[in-house]
């Protein structure tokens, strides 16, 4: 630093110019000082500015509408000349704004950037020259004259009028007008110019809906005029109990494709018995939870605590906010000032997230997770285990408004969030979810309350389940509920027919909207309604274990997963996949990619979080139904306590639907053989129809011919041999061997990897197979 000779004294050129200003200010009198207004949080100076456009807002409200005139904005009363008519809108858009600011910190409020305000004067801008042009002529004495009085758009519109309809006409200043406002809808909206119009298109299709659907019911009626409907007498045999009854039942004459796929289709077999369902109460099926113990002093302990650990590491935050959860509690740090001889310079998010050791160490915690930032909120989260957790049980969160709030036979409950407020979510909108976590980390528990919040909500004519469950011990125990298309799968080898089969349903469903010009079943369901007809139900795919039929039969598993993803959304198939083994084999990229709904329970290593979520922290998690939720809401993840329901809840809930299909026991694969001659002997006449079809698609195999001549040739039978010589998949060739077993062609499995014994041994000659092939 410079320094200058003053006689006695050597000063510097900072203090002399310290010691000047301090001398002028006492001279010169008193000066505004804003210094203080840098120790105000930055949060804070947007929220003061905010609150003061409102009130300004509202008293230029109140003066323009000479409620009581105010003497210190008389001065408004320039603005009407400058803006005209426009000027009575101004204190609603300067509210707007202010309010728009407040609520900035909310997700579903869009930021104000200077983009969207550009945009916004654009639209104004374009308002105040139509309104000039509506009431005003475009010659410039004229317009200027009505504007000085206040009319129309004032000076501004006047201006822009004027110079537009000079330079290019009153068309092309409609024109350019017209572009004008588009371009600064799309700033304002923050939208592309494409997008501002992708409302067209629905418009367009759901008039034409409604045009259809009043043409369709005026032709209904007309026939009804014309000829009465024929009817014919059909038997149906029902059983209940083991009682066999036979009604004659009076059916309408239907087209013979469309009774052939209704007979298919279990939600609308039109012979079936009408039953009243009756929806389980709430307070018989599920318990009530207990109240969360909180220690704010604790707590308030614990965050001093942590402000002090963060001063000593040179990196200070104050806590600002303390959100106690069920599992953790959330600290709210915002990041310090660090003086130094260069001025004030502010913590680095990053320099805080990097001290989570550092962090539990000082608390004695587990683990700390630090969430750099909170999304939405102006801090750093630093979220710390509880010395005692509280259960998060099923009905706490059913009988909340959150859950409530959800219009959708397919809502169900989560858990509670860090701040203890309940989160409940929509199977429909994410609309497939994987689920994914290491052994004893709750996701069980969460896949089986999942599935008993809808049981709760839905009768079997509004939603079915298809479940397959490889470990034989999760999901079997609801066999015998009448929600169930078909018992539970437990045999790997089936699960390929299994999807085969639900996207055959996917494309039959397609299909009949296409007939009724429907998009999707909530329009098509309408119009079944409407015409008194059954609806068809929601298609809910639960997997528990995916690892399994990946080693199975990955491509295939892989190619049908993927192509209902896609497409089964509309036809209300959602698929609901887990898997304890969260590897990059199991849960693939293009899986992965077609599931942007994600729930990563406690893992191992953090490579496996990313393998799930894309982003690391679930390997910082508790466990026992701790996890991380990212939805296509909002990517970032979301950190909550799942629900529990205990073994006696969803055994009370299961039995009360098993009333309903006449059976108290489990019935179906969980203690059947798959290789059995009927594995589903004792199932409910309602699970048949997938397994009926699936049969007659072995029966009817095109190879199996061809396939028992090569096991007889060669005098042994094994999957691996039918895969060589006819180029078939795994599945294939394991169904015909289970086939042949059942006819009594070979023996049983022996053990070990050598091949099969052929029981029904019949010599072929060579030109007979030669044939074959």
């Amino acid at each position: 630093m410079a320094k200058r000779k003053t006689g006695k004294k050597t000063l510097t050129r900072s203090s002399k110019n310290k010691k000047g200003r301090k001398k002028s200010s006492k001279k010169g009198g008193f000066r505004l000082n804003f210094d203080f207004l840098q120790n105000i949080s930055p949060k804070y100076r947007k929220d003061i500015g905010a609150v003061f456009l409102i009130l300004f807002a509202v008293l230029m409200l109140i003066n323009g509408m000479s409620l009581e005139p105010i003497p210190i904005l008389k001065w408004l009363s320039m603005l009407t000349p400058v803006f005209g008519y426009g000027a009575m809108i101004l204190p609603f858009l300067l509210g707007a704004i202010g309010v728009w600011i407040l609520l900035r910190d909310n997700e579903r409020i869009a930021s104000l950037t200077l983009g969207r305000f550009l945009g916004g004067v654009f639209v104004f801008v374009n308002f105040l020259i139509l309104l000039h042009a509506i009431f005003s002529p475009s010659d410039a004495g004229t317009a200027y004259l009505n504007a000085s009085i206040g009319a129309g758009g004032g000076y501004v519109g006047a201006w822009f009028l004027v110079v537009l309809s000079k330079g290019l006409g009153t068309l092309g200043m409609l024109i350019v007008v017209l572009a004008w406002t588009v371009i600064g809808l799309a700033m304002l909206l923050d939208r592309s110019v494409a997008e501002l119009f992708l409302w067209v298109g629905p418009s367009i299709l759901r008039i034409q809906d409604r045009w259809d659907e009043y043409l369709d019911v005026r032709k209904t009626k007309e026939i009804k005029k014309r000829a009465p409907v024929q009817t014919h007498a059909i038997e149906t045999e029902t059983s209940v109990q083991g009682q066999t009854s036979k009604e004659k039942v009076e059916k309408p004459n239907t087209p013979k494709d469309e009774e052939s796929f209704d007979a298919k289709e279990i939600s609308e077999l039109e012979d079936a018995p009408k039953i009243e369902w009756v929806l389980p109460t709430i307070e018989e099926m599920l318990d009530k939870g207990s109240d969360m113990s909180v220690n704010d002093d604790f707590d308030k302990q614990r965050g001093r605590l942590i402000e002090d650990t963060l001063a000593s590491l040179g990196a200070p935050g104050r806590v600002v906010e303390i959100n106690r959860g069920p599992t953790i509690t959330q600290f709210g740090v915002e990041p310090d000032y660090i003086h130094s001889k260069k001025g004030r310079t502010r913590v680095r998010v990053n320099k805080i997230s990097g001290l989570a050791k550092d962090l539990a160490l000082a608390l004695a915690a587990g683990k700390v997770r630090v969430q750099a930032p909170v999304p939405g909120k102006g801090f750093v989260g630093i979220e710390v285990p509880n010395e005692k957790t509280n259960m998060v049980v099923l009905r706490d969160v059913i009988e909340t408004e959150t859950f409530k709030k959800i219009d959708s036979p397919l809502g169900f409950g989560m858990g509670q969030g860090v701040a203890g407020k309940a989160i409940a979510s929509d199977l429909a909108r994410m609309p497939h979810l994987l689920v994914a976590g290491a052994t004893n980390s709750g996701k069980s528990v969460f896949i089986n309350a999942m599935i008993a919040c809808m049981l709760m909500n839905n009768t079997p004519e509004q939603l079915r389940f298809v479940m397959i469950d490889p470990k034989r011990v999760e999901l079997t125990g609801y066999n015998g509920i009448p929600h169930l298309l078909a018992p539970v799968v437990t045999d790997v080898t089936r699960v390929v027919g299994v999807l085969q089969w639900i996207t055959r349903e996917m494309d039959n469903r397609y299909q009949k909207f296409r007939d009724v010009g429907a998009r999707n079943i909530t329009s098509y369901n309408e119009k079944l309604k409407s015409e008194g007809k059954a609806i068809i139900p929601y298609l809910v795919v639960v997997i528990d274990e995916l690892a399994d039929m990946m080693m199975v039969a990955s491509d295939q598993t892989e190619k049908y997963l993927t192509r209902m993803a896609q497409l089964a959304r509309a036809t209300g198939i959602h698929l609901v996949i887990a898997t304890q083994r969260p590897s990059v084999d199991v849960i693939t990229g293009l899986i992965k990619a077609n599931f942007p709904a994600r729930i990563a329970f406690r893992v191992a290593a953090s490579v496996d979080s990313r393998t799930i979520l894309d982003k690391p922290g679930a390997d910082n998690l508790m466990g026992n139904g701790d996890m991380l939720f990212v939805s296509p809401d909002f990517q970032d993840p979301v950190r909550l306590q799942g629900v529990f329901v205990s073994d006696n809840e969803l055994k009370l809930i299961v039995n009360y639907w098993r009333k309903f299909a006449g059976t108290t026991e489990t019935v179906g694969l969980a203690t059947a053989s798959p290789s059995a001659s009927d594995p589903f002997k004792n199932s409910s006449p309602k699970q048949m129809a997938i397994w009926n079809e699936m049969k007659e698609e072995d029966d009817v195999d095109n190879m199996y011919a061809k396939a028992v001549e090569i096991i007889r040739r060669n005098s042994k039978a094994s999957i691996s041999m039918l895969q060589r010589r006819l180029k078939i998949g795994y599945t294939r060739a394991a169904r015909m061997i289970d086939q042949m077993e059942d006819d009594g062609i070979i023996g049983p499995p022996t053990g070990n990897s050598s091949a099969r014994q052929v029981l029904d041994y019949v010599t072929a000659t060579d030109e007979v197979f030669d044939n074959l092939e």
